[in-house]
């Protein structure tokens, strides 16, 4: 299934957002593929991501470069306190950025009135 709706995408953020403040780093595979949709749909790909300090040097201008961090560092960062509540706000702030996009996108263009 190809998601392209930003819609559904800011939804599945959400849900990964609250998975992450429930039961913090279970599943690194999803982080990352969550992360990966929203990053499809925003073309400043990974600015500000939390997880960049953990790429290795090599991959850092990759456009999904957190696909090469190992799972012994995803270990480590997961023992690493308040973390994935960071990156859990990080998803939510990316979130409502796509809705907002959306919302623009969808709104009606009205032209101006003339006289």
């Amino acid at each position: 299934m190809a998601l392209t709706s930003k819609h559904d995408v800011a939804q599945i953020l959400r849900r990964e957002a609250e998975s992450l403040r429930r039961h913090g780093f279970t599943n690194f595979f999803s982080h990352q593929y969550v992360c990966l949709l929203a990053q499809v749909l925003r073309p400043e790909k990974c600015e500000g991501c939390l997880l960049g300090d953990y790429v290795p040097e090599e991959f850092r201008q990759e456009a999904f470069p957190c696909q090469h961090i190992t799972q012994e560092t995803w270990e480590r960062i997961a023992r690493m306190p308040g973390l994935p509540e960071k990156v859990a706000d990080r998803f939510l702030e990316i979130a409502a950025e796509l809705e907002r996009e959306a919302k623009l996108e969808e709104s009606p263009v009205v032209p101006p009135v003339t006289r």
